[in-house]
């Protein structure tokens, strides 16, 4: 079962005696972390289960930071280990690695991707399912690849439901202030804040996952920026639209409920 509408209880945390069961489908490494760490962590220690796609290796990225050397052929090597030791940290179950290139999963036929996409929501019977928006926030062909696979599989998994059943897809979404601030060209449905999930209890433990990848110069810098901005309004949060794809009724599920009051 998935997502079931119903009255909410405030000492409710689970969906009749069973854990809810979170997927996160991303592009690279870290986005993980970037995106809805400070959530997952929460949910996790919540008594619930956190699941995360990673599609590339990120090969790409930078060679490390803090006196970190790595040699380009053994990066994705090494960011698999950061990815790992994080889900680890935050509760997560290990990843699903689906090996592709950084910057090659655009070559992809969508139709492939999104079948590896619907196999795992079938193997763990999502009830959230978090993926980026239309732009993948920096408009990286990686991040939209995802974003449109993790959509085409979702319409298909979510044909097998009922309305009062189906699972929530959501993305990660910025205030438009921090948007401004970071030249970010987003689209709508990535600046609406539908749920907005408090993180003062784990943003500690995601500034440390930021940390934790020493490969990547972005992470390392996001982590700074995180720490000095953590007592403002919109550092200890993390905030989520829900996808047109959603069931209309999206706002009377208890899963919605249930994460605006993590």
């Amino acid at each position: 079962m998935c997502g079931v509408m119903g009255q909410w209880d405030n000492n409710m945390n689970n969906k009749n005696g069973n854990a809810f069961t979170w997927l996160g489908l991303f592009a690279h490494p870290d986005d993980e972390t970037s995106a809805s760490a400070g959530t997952m962590v929460k949910w996790v220690r919540d008594g619930n289960h956190a699941y995360v796609v990673t599609a590339t290796g990120g090969e790409l990225g930078t060679l490390g930071t803090g006196g970190l050397v790595v040699e380009r052929s053994d990066l994705a090597h090494v960011r698999e280990s950061e990815l790992k030791q994080n889900l680890s940290l935050y509760g997560c179950n290990p990843p699903f690695l689906l090996r592709y290139r950084d910057q090659e999963l655009a070559n992809e036929s969508l139709d492939v991707l999104s079948m590896k996409v619907l196999d795992i929501m079938y193997l763990v019977h999502p009830d959230v399912i978090v993926t980026f928006g239309p732009t993948g926030v920096s408009n990286h062909s990686d991040h939209i690849a995802i974003h449109k696979a993790s959509r085409k599989a979702f319409v298909d998994y979510k044909n097998n439901f009922s309305e009062t059943e189906c699972p929530l897809l959501i993305y990660p979404s910025i205030p438009d202030d921090v948007a401004r601030q970071y030249s970010l060209e987003l689209s709508p449905d990535e600046k609406r804040m539908d749920i907005i999930v408090d993180i003062e209890s784990s943003v500690d433990t995601k500034i440390q996952g930021l940390k934790n990848y020493k490969s990547q110069k972005d992470a390392q810098e996001f982590a700074k920026r995180l720490y000095q901005t953590r007592k403002e309004p919109h550092g200890n949060k993390e905030s989520f639209s829900v996808s047109p794809d959603s069931p209309q009724n999206w706002d009377s599920y208890v899963i919605t409920e249930y994460l605006r009051n993590l």
